[in-house]
């Protein structure tokens, strides 16, 4: 994580691995206009960064900082780097604790059976608040399922206390490791933080 006490050489070698680290995520959602990313892409750099601003924020704070003089649908990769430096500094958009995060899912279980069917997170996931893309929900459901062949439900408090030993350590570690295990959970780990916000 970012340490704020860092200072000199120190400080330095933090940033210089942030910066790449947002580089690599801003690579892979460049597509025709090189240095730039749309302006719908930006969610996504953010949540593989490990941050998990709800669409909202996005809409509201978050583009308004980072576009040029003159809004348009893209935003340039130095104006997305300098926001993310600060927000990866500031610790802002950091998860919610796994209490925040069993209470989304039993928004989706009103009768507490224990487990949501992945048909039911897979619609979900997709076509509420900031869709994810059909990968991540893969990964996803993979991830919660413990690497099911064909799984049907999702038992969440055994997924919540997995992804919050898998976090612990992981946090310990780096801000983020890029790597699609690591990527996705941590993106799972988001999505009902994301989104219960609308409807707790």
């Amino acid at each position: 994580m970012f340490n704020s006490k860092a200072q000199g050489l120190e400080k330095a070698k933090q940033e210089e691995f942030f910066k790449a680290k947002i580089r690599e995520a801003f690579n892979l959602f460049v597509t025709e206009r090189e240095g730039y990313i749309p302006n719908e892409d930006v969610p996504y750099v953010m949540r593989y960064l490990g941050r998990f601003p709800s669409e909202a924020q996005v809409r509201d704070t978050i583009l308004p900082q980072i576009q040029d003089d003159e809004p348009s649908n893209q935003i340039k990769y130095s104006n997305l780097e300098a926001y993310m430096l600060k927000v990866l500094e500031e610790k802002e958009f950091e998860p919610d604790d796994p209490e925040m995060l069993l209470a989304a899912f039993r928004l989706l279980d009103p009768e507490l059976k224990g487990f949501i069917e992945t048909e039911t997170i897979t619609a979900y996931l997709e076509n509420q608040g900031i869709p994810f893309k059909s990968q991540e929900t893969k990964d996803f459901i993979k991830f919660a399922s413990n690497n099911a062949t064909d799984p049907t439900k999702i038992y969440y408090e055994d997924y919540i206390a997995k992804l919050t030993n898998f976090t612990e350590k992981h946090l310990e570690l780096s801000l983020i490791h890029i790597s699609e295990p690591t990527r996705q959970a941590e993106i799972s780990y988001a999505v009902f933080c994301l989104k219960k916000k609308t409807r707790l």
